[in-house]
C-alpha cells in the first residue's frame, strides 16, 4: 500500500479520534461542574485505629544511568481508610466483593441530609427517620438508585485531624472506646431499605456506624440487603441537597472487601 495514502489513514483515524474525545468533553462539562469528592492518600489519611495506614515509598526519583528521567513508587494499605468503598461482603458472609459489583451500580442520584446543626449540639449524633421525611417534604422522595449522603460537617470542618475527626488520635484497640463521630440509625437504614430503592449510602465520617458502636448493626443490616457504602467523603459543603449525580470509581480489587475510591459529582449548572 501507498506509504502516503497509510500516513493519511492514521492521520484522519487519529483526527477522529480527537474529535470524538473532544465531543465527550464538551458534552460532559454541558452536563454541570465537576465536584471532587474524594481526599488524597498520604501520611495523614484517617484509618480505624486498628488498621494499617497508607504507606509510600519513593523507589526512585532521579536521572538514571542512561541519562532519562524515571519515578516510581510502592505504596501498602489498609482496604478501608481514607475516601473509600465498603462491598457488602465487609459484614455480610455471603455478600458480594468490589470486583462482583458492576460499574454502572456505582452511580446514582445524589441526596444530601444535612444534619450538621444537630452534630454541632451533639458528636454522637444518629440519623433519623425524621430527619429523611423533612429532607422529602422540601425536595421530594428520594429518588430510586440514590446515593443518600449523611453531611455531618465532622470531615469538611477537620480532616485529616484525628483527634477531631475520630475523637481521638490514638492507635490500635486503646483508641476504640474513645472513638464519637455521628453516624446512620439502624432505624434510618431500615427505611431506607424497606420503604426507598437506594443504591446505597455515604458519610463525611471514618464509618456510617457511629463512632461508640460495638456491634455495627448499620454495617450489618445494609450489606446483608447488598447495598453499597461510602466513607470520609469530602467537599460536601459544596454539594447541593438534590440534583446531582454521584460517580464513584473504585480500585477493582479481586475478592476485595473495600477499596480505596475517587468519588466526584456532576452538578447542574443551575444548582
Amino acid at each position: 500500500m501507498d506509504k502516503k495514502l497509510i500516513f493519511t489513514k492514521i492521520w484522519m483515524g487519529t483526527l477522529w479520534v480527537c474529535l470524538l474525545l473532544t465531543a465527550l468533553l464538551f458534552s460532559q462539562d454541558s452536563r454541570g461542574k465537576l465536584l471532587d469528592m474524594t481526599y488524597p492518600y498520604d501520611e495523614n489519611t484517617i484509618y480505624w485505629p486498628t488498621a494499617k495506614s497508607f504507606h509510600l515509598e519513593k523507589v526512585s526519583w532521579e536521572i538514571v544511568e542512561g541519562g532519562w528521567w524515571y519515578a516510581s513508587n510502592e505504596f501498602s494499605a489498609s482496604e478501608h481508610g481514607g475516601t473509600h468503598a465498603d462491598a457488602p461482603i465487609h459484614f455480610a458472609q455471603n455478600g458480594r466483593t468490589i470486583d462482583k459489583v458492576p460499574l454502572g451500580e456505582w452511580i446514582g442520584p445524589a441526596v444530601k441530609i444535612d444534619v450538621t446543626k444537630n452534630c454541632e449540639k451533639n458528636r454522637d449524633y444518629l440519623l433519623s427517620v425524621n430527619e429523611i421525611k423533612r429532607w422529602e417534604e422540601q425536595f421530594g422522595r428520594i429518588p430510586d438508585r440514590a446515593w443518600v449522603i449523611m453531611f455531618t460537617g465532622i470531615g469538611t470542618q477537620h480532616y485529616p485531624d484525628k483527634n477531631k475527626v475520630l475523637g481521638t488520635d490514638k492507635k490500635g484497640e486503646a483508641a476504640i472506646t474513645e472513638l464519637s463521630f455521628p453516624g446512620f440509625s439502624v432505624e434510618s437504614i431500615k427505611f431506607l431499605l424497606t420503604d426507598r430503592n437506594i443504591t446505597g449510602i455515604a458519610i463525611d465520617t471514618p464509618s456510617i456506624d457511629y463512632g461508640k458502636s460495638k456491634d455495627f448493626q448499620v454495617h450489618r443490616v445494609l450489606f446483608a440487603a447488598d447495598k453499597l457504602a461510602l466513607e470520609n467523603i469530602a467537599n460536601l459543603d459544596k454539594l447541593p441537597a438534590s440534583g446531582a449525580t454521584l460517580y464513584v470509581i473504585p480500585m477493582l480489587i479481586k475478592e476485595g472487601t473495600g477499596s480505596p475510591a475517587r468519588v466526584f459529582a456532576i452538578i447542574p449548572e443551575s444548582k
